[in-house]
């Protein structure tokens, strides 16, 4: 994770860029949010799509069941030669609300360019992780998981329902980018319009 962390930074920094957007989609949100606090007067927005801000200490693997966890390690162990994560077959990767949108065409697209995973990025907690300071826009795209765990007012995710958050659903599953790529490129576009209120 640190190593994706350092890759986001490094990006940003060596363009000289400024103004920037970061959109992280599910693990993402752990390097995007160690990266966020590097980027100082850099960074303009954070987009987290179906994912939320990690905090220091927080690690994939700590986010899951137990029995899950065992799930992953084994399939690592005898599937990606004790070091990488495969994409899982789709009936381990939810529910149907999960796979939501997903027919057969996005399902070979999403398994043909799922790439595997660096294990150790599950495993590793966030090292470093700085709120970003008040000027930073801050917007959540949920889909249908999501949505329901922001309703139900999970703690974790309460402060996700408050200013300066603003919030945005998405009427499908965890991969909107294959499911509902029109209804979330939208959604892109109004977060990253430059607000008058």
């Amino acid at each position: 994770m640190d190593t994706h962390v350092q890759d986001i930074t490094d990006f940003v920094e060596t363009r000289n860029l400024s103004d920037v957007t970061l959109v992280a989609h599910s693990y993402a949100a752990a390097p995007v949010s160690g990266a966020a606090g590097r980027l100082g007067r850099r960074l303009r927005r954070l987009v987290y799509v179906d994912s939320a801000p990690f905090g220091e200490g927080m690690s994939m693997l700590g986010l899951m069941p137990p029995e899950r966890v065992a799930r992953i390690r084994r399939q690592v162990a005898e599937d990606g030669d004790g070091w990488r994560l495969p994409l899982p077959p789709f009936e381990e990767l939810g529910s149907e609300r999960t796979l939501d949108g997903l027919g057969a065409t996005q399902r070979r697209l999403l398994r043909a360019q799922g790439a595997p995973q660096p294990f150790r990025t599950f495993e590793q907690p966030l090292t470093s992780a700085v709120t970003p300071g008040p000027e930073v826009d801050r917007v959540v795209v949920a889909c249908h998981d999501f949505t329901a765990m922001l309703d139900a007012g999970e703690p974790l995710l309460a402060s996700l329902n408050m200013s300066p958050w603003r919030r945005f659903d998405l009427a499908t599953g965890h991969w909107p980018m294959l499911s509902a790529p029109v209804e979330l490129a939208a959604n892109l576009h109004e977060a990253t319009r430059e607000r008058t209120d």
